[in-house]
């Protein structure tokens, strides 16, 4: 299919396919997920990575970015815990009017970030309020399989995870469709300096077997001590 033709159009069509990810596939993804919206807008994110040095980091900002932002779903029956997931990077911000979208093709960027805290906490929305405008700003994308160092700890405070890894949570769909393309879901599990190393030597699976023993598995624990390697 093309997106739609005329300005007007293109603009209503790429407002109803950010309606339909964050007003019917979230809901079903995370349930009663909040309507308040953590902003990019509201933030110096966009500016402080393009003025950070990075080579690749654009030299103005692009208006579609400012009111992508962050989401936050409390915790359900089903799901006991709290859900922090980004909300834009899907947004079909790289089409133009009356391109072609094509069958099996990314939606924006083609994912987007979510994190899982045990108790509501604040430092999940800087985290990807912060990795959003990387992506956006420096145009680095993210995968399933990469590791992401953060300097000092995850939460600024006293934790021993240091970065996170990017899975896929089998307690969910890996993916759902837009009408502007295929979007993914990243799951970013917090992890110790060691453990991130192992599972670049080892491979995710094994890390993810030994933090599902532990107990913790895809919810990020900040508190919790590194499991045994």
């Amino acid at each position: 299919m093309k997106a739609p033709e005329t300005d007007e159009a293109f603009v209503q069509w790429y407002e109803d396919c950010w309606a339909d990810r964050d007003e019917v596939e979230y809901p079903k993804l995370f349930g009663n997920i909040s309507e308040e919206v953590y902003t990019l807008d509201e933030t110096g994110a966009l500016e402080a990575w393009m003025d950070s040095g990075e080579p690749s980091a654009a030299k103005e900002l692009d208006p579609n970015w400012g009111p992508m932002g962050v989401r936050v779903a409390p915790p359900t029956p089903e799901y006991p815990y709290w859900t922090y997931v980004t909300s834009g990077l899907s947004n079909p911000f790289t089409l133009a009017p009356g391109e072609e979208v094509q069958e099996g093709a990314p939606s924006g960027l083609g994912y987007e970030m979510v994190i899982h805290t045990p108790e509501e906490e604040r430092w999940p929305v800087l985290r990807l309020v912060d990795m959003m405008a990387y992506n956006l700003v420096c145009a680095r994308l993210f995968a399933v399989g990469h590791r992401y160092p953060v300097e000092g700890t995850l939460t600024g405070g006293d934790s021993k995870l240091n970065g996170f890894v990017f899975v896929t949570d089998p307690s969910r769909p890996a993916h759902f469709q837009l009408e502007s393309g295929r979007v993914q879901l990243l799951t970013l599990v917090g992890v110790t300096k060691n453990e991130m190393a192992f599972s670049r030597s080892n491979g995710m699976e094994r890390l993810m077997a030994k933090l599902v023993a532990a107990g913790t598995g895809y919810i990020t624990h900040p508190g919790r001590e590194q499991v045994p390697l």
